[in-house]
């Protein structure tokens, strides 16, 4: 950056780009056509916020292939997206349109991913949905109802952390563990 004298003042620096797809994209998103199928990141099958795209791609492989094996009278590529979007992709597009929120957004005058990791490091409850998310077995379709109906065990446990945080005694290691 400083040799092409770009400026990192005041600059937010996240990891590399993700090969996800941005919300329109997804309504012109081609993932067969005649002949051809595509799957993981060469169909944009790619988790806009983790960047995941292990699974995506070991996944729509499966459903590819039950596109290609199911009633001849059937077209492939419709089948392969109908199995796509009931299977993962109509949540993988909910989540390109969480993305831009999430990475470019502001709460609680700071910046999304800061916020989301502070929370993390102070409440046992938010922590379980982050890991949740990470994991996969937490949908961005449902991830809202959940933070909601978590919200005000999390932020009792955040406003906690910081009096009894420093309150209580912290236990002193011994040679037992």
């Amino acid at each position: 950056m400083d040799e092409q004298s770009l400026s990192r003042k005041g600059a937010a620096f996240y990891s590399h780009l993700l090969p996800a797809l941005h919300t329109p994209a997804w309504k012109r998103n081609r993932v067969a056509g005649d002949g051809w199928l595509a799957v993981g990141d060469a169909a944009g099958l790619v988790d806009p916020i983790t960047g995941e795209g292990l699974y995506y791609a070991m996944r729509s492989a499966d459903l590819g292939v039950r596109a290609l094996l199911t009633d001849l009278h059937e077209r492939t590529e419709h089948t392969y997206r109908r199995l796509l979007r009931r299977d993962f992709a109509a949540d993988l597009e909910f989540g390109s349109r969480l993305a831009s929120h999430i990475f470019h957004g502001k709460f609680l005058f700071g910046s999304v991913p800061s916020r989301m990791v502070q929370f993390t490091r102070r409440s046992p409850l938010f922590t379980r949905v982050m890991q949740d998310l990470f994991a996969g077995t937490q949908d961005y379709l449902g991830l809202k109802r959940r933070l909601m109906s978590n919200l005000h065990g999390s932020l009792f446990e955040i406003a906690t952390s910081f009096g009894f945080g420093r309150s209580l005694p912290r236990p002193v290691p011994t040679q037992e563990s």
